[in-house]
């Protein structure tokens, strides 16, 4: 299952606490790195998005239980499908629609 992830900002972290959740961030990014298609910045410094590749919907999950700005943070989760298989299946339900061939 491939989804896009966007996450933002929406509470700003503790100062004092700063330094453990980005050593938790690290340390979650490597953990997940091997499903993780893109890994991406904002670059006005408000969140990020990704794409992962996971083989269930609970290893989704999990990713987003342990997720060390997840209390202060607003996620996206879009499921995606790569668009020219998306435009074929567009054209097929369009020719059954108008019964031509193609």
């Amino acid at each position: 299952m491939r989804a896009l992830i966007i996450s933002r900002q929406k509470f700003p972290a503790p100062q004092a606490e700063f330094p453990a959740i980005m050593q938790a961030f690290a340390a979650w990014r490597e953990r997940y790195k091997p499903v993780m298609e893109q890994f991406e910045f904002f670059a006005s410094g408000n969140g990020g998005c990704g794409i992962v590749d996971v083989p269930a919907d609970q290893t989704l999950a999990r990713i987003f239980v342990e997720y060390p700005w997840g209390p202060y943070s607003e996620n996206e989760i879009h499921p995606i499908l790569d668009g020219d298989t998306a435009l074929g299946m567009w054209k097929e339900m369009i020719a059954q629609m108008t019964g031509s061939q193609g």
